[in-house]
């Protein structure tokens, strides 16, 4: 009886799993998902509920946008206090970087460049998302002006 008692425990600790439960630390599972692409990122939202709060962290979306325009934009101490004000990186990932990053893609040009092309890329991204945030501000009863309409067509700038 000694020994089968001895097989079934060495049976039991074979059928234990190993490793970590990435469920089991909330911040493990944000440095996971801020290294996602945004599609990724906002699928990852329907997996459960700590993931789709997770997914909402802004830390994780500040990541995000950041990793796209090379940290560039980062440097910049204002930065982070007026992407706050304007609605947060996730809404500045959705309305402003995701779309210029699907143009690009689109076109067949690569996302990565220099250091300039990256500041520039960091600039657009807020000017456009300053300034449809602003747009939103309009008065009632007029007409929205459709600045930012530019993005939804292709652009030939050549």
């Amino acid at each position: 009886m000694g020994e089968a008692q001895e097989e079934g425990l060495e049976e039991e600790e074979h059928d234990k799993p190993r490793g970590y439960n990435i469920n089991d630390n909330a911040d493990l599972l944000a440095e996971v998902l801020a290294r996602l692409d945004g599609r990724s990122l906002l699928v990852s939202a329907g997996v459960c509920r700590l993931w789709r709060v997770v997914s909402r962290n802004e830390s994780v979306w500040e990541a995000l946008c950041n990793r796209h325009v090379a940290a560039a934009g980062a440097s910049c101490s204002g930065t982070r206090a007026v992407v706050a004000a304007l609605g947060g990186y996730r809404r500045l990932y959705r309305r402003c970087v995701g779309p210029i990053l699907d143009r690009l893609a689109a076109a067949g040009e690569p996302v990565t460049g220099s250091e300039a092309a990256a500041a520039a890329a960091a600039t657009l991204s807020l000017s456009l998302f300053s300034i449809e945030c602003y747009e939103r501000l309009g008065v009632a009863g007029r007409q929205r002006p459709s600045s930012l309409l530019f993005l939804r067509s292709a652009v030939d700038v050549s």
